[in-house]
């Protein structure tokens, strides 16, 4: 028994003899316990408080959808992307047949241009 998990260096020493050393060992090891306790206590309570604010968050998380229908709002959400997305693709393929149509009109108009200076600058009729 002289062997301790606590102090593996050495036991713990009390002063005086027989009984009182003894007593004076446990009264020495209570103060120790109770000092521990306290500590243990402390972060307890610590921990009790982040759970319970972690607990508030998380209800208050659940709070924030529609009736608390998660699923419902997640369906909602994959709609508006959807139609985002749709709008994205119709404006994508709205500036290209613009594009396209505009290149025509440009390449019609010097065409105008070109047949109009022939007419009057090279008098070529038709």
């Amino acid at each position: 028994m002289g062997d301790s998990v606590k102090y593996p260096e050495q036991a713990p020493t009390a002063e005086g003899e027989g009984w009182v050393a003894v007593v004076n060992a446990v009264n020495h090891l209570r103060d120790e316990i109770d000092l521990r306790h306290v500590e243990n206590t402390s972060v307890n309570e610590v921990q009790t408080r982040k759970l319970d604010e972690v607990i508030r968050r998380v209800d208050a998380l659940h709070n924030g959808f529609p009736n608390g229908d998660v699923e419902s709002h997640r369906r909602y959400h994959e709609t508006l992307i959807a139609k985002a997305e749709a709008r994205t693709a119709f404006y994508k393929d709205l500036r290209s047949d613009l594009t396209k149509k505009g290149l025509w009109a440009v390449v019609a108009t010097v065409g105008i241009i070109a047949w109009h200076y022939m007419q009057t600058h090279l008098k070529i009729q038709y």
